[in-house]
């Protein structure tokens, strides 16, 4: 039987690795994910390295890499010179935008690649543009998605 610790342990590195699928490294994935289980959901740099057992310059180029992209942003307590480090709910609209981005490129291939094949194949060419018509629907919805969570922080005040 798991012990909570080893469920929240195998949870974090299973997390991280879906986060690596966005382009961040296995401790940036990792630090994401812990953010987003553990409790407090704030944690100083000197935690991090010790739940990770990590080098200090591991813990430290991650959090400087996530704090540039505004996935995570630090607190500081009058009567504490500690940082504590906490995520952002920009992470999911930085990669909704990544995905977005990746897409749009995605479909312009696939345009240029029905414009080069011949009229031969026609069912190809269908299975293409049947391809770039769900494409656009999934971009249109994402897109829709995004606004709404800008309105609802907008809306906030957050």
């Amino acid at each position: 039987m798991l012990t909570q610790e080893k469920r929240i342990r195998e949870t974090i590195e299973e997390t991280g690795k879906v986060f690596e699928k966005f382009g961040l490294t296995p401790m940036q994935g990792r630090i994401i994910s812990y953010f987003t289980v553990s409790d407090p959901p704030e944690k100083t740099f000197d935690e991090l390295v010790r739940y990770f057992k990590a080098s200090k310059s591991s813990v430290s180029n991650s959090l400087n890499f996530l704090l540039q992209n505004k996935i995570i942003d630090y607190k500081t307590f009058a009567s504490d010179r500690k940082r504590y480090f906490f995520i952002t709910d920009s992470f999911f609209r930085v990669y909704f935008k990544k995905v977005l981005e990746n897409v749009a490129e995605l479909k312009e291939y696939a345009y240029r690649t029905v414009s080069m094949r011949t009229p031969e194949y026609p069912l190809a060419n269908e299975k293409i543009l049947k391809w770039i018509e769900n494409a656009n629907r999934f971009q249109e919805s994402l897109e829709s998605t995004m606004e709404s969570i800008q309105n609802e922080k907008t809306a906030s005040g957050f």
